[in-house]
C-alpha cells in the first residue's frame, strides 16, 4: 500500500525523535515505541526510514565539515589578497613585487573558485554549448540580401544564386 507524504514525514518524525533519545534503539524496540503512539508499522519499513534517517545525517555532516573547510580556505586567501593588494598599491614597492603580488591575487581567486567547482558549488560546463537554436526560414527580403552578398563575394556563380529564380540584380549592376 503507498503511503502519501505527510504519512511517511510524520513515521519518520516519529522515528527521528525516538533516534534522539536513544541513537542506537533497536528496530523491534522502535516498533514498539511506535504502536504506543498508534503507528503500526513493519519493522523492515521502520529499519528502511531510520536508514534514510542516518544517511541524511551523514550527508549533513559532510556537508557541514565541507562548508567549514571552505570557509577556512575562503579566510586565508582573503588576507593573503588583501595584503597582496597592499603590496601591489604601495609606492615604496618595485615593479617585479607589484607584478608578483598581482599575480597572487589573481592565483588566490582561481584557487577559490576551482575548490567552489570541486565542492559542487557550481557545475563545471567546459567543452559544452548551450544554444536554443531554433531553425525558421529566413524573411525573403534577408534571403535575397544573403545571397546577393554572396554572388557579389564570389561564393556563389549568379546562375546558381536564387536556385533558379530571376536574380534581383546583376553584381555588374551593382557595381
Amino acid at each position: 500500500m503507498k503511503k502519501s507524504r505527510e504519512q511517511v514525514s510524520l513515521y519518520t518524525a516519529n522515528i527521528r525523535k525516538l533516534m534522539v533519545v536513544q541513537h542506537d534503539m533497536p528496530v523491534v524496540e522502535m516498533q514498539k515505541q511506535l504502536e504506543k503512539l498508534g503507528l503500526r508499522l513493519d519493522v523492515h519499513y521502520i529499519a528502511r526510514l531510520r536508514d534514510k534517517i542516518l544517511g541524511e545525517r551523514a550527508k549533513r555532516a559532510d556537508r557541514m565539515a565541507l562548508n567549514s573547510a571552505l570557509a577556512a580556505f575562503q579566510d586565508v586567501l582573503t588576507e593573503t589578497t588583501h595584503m597582496a593588494w597592499q603590496i601591489a598599491l604601495s609606492p615604496q614597492s618595485t615593479k617585479r613585487e607589484r607584478l608578483a603580488a598581482l599575480k597572487e591575487i589573481r592565483e588566490a581567486h582561481k584557487d577559490v573558485f576551482d575548490k567552489l567547482f570541486d565542492a559542487g558549488v557550481f557545475n563545471r560546463k567546459l567543452g559544452t554549448f548551450e544554444a536554443d537554436v531554433r531553425a525558421r526560414p529566413l524573411m525573403p527580403e534577408v534571403e535575397t540580401e544573403i545571397l546577393e552578398a554572396f554572388q557579389r563575394w564570389g561564393v556563389f556563380p549568379e546562375a546558381h544564386a536564387n536556385d533558379g529564380k530571376e536574380p534581383a540584380e546583376s553584381s555588374a549592376a551593382v557595381q
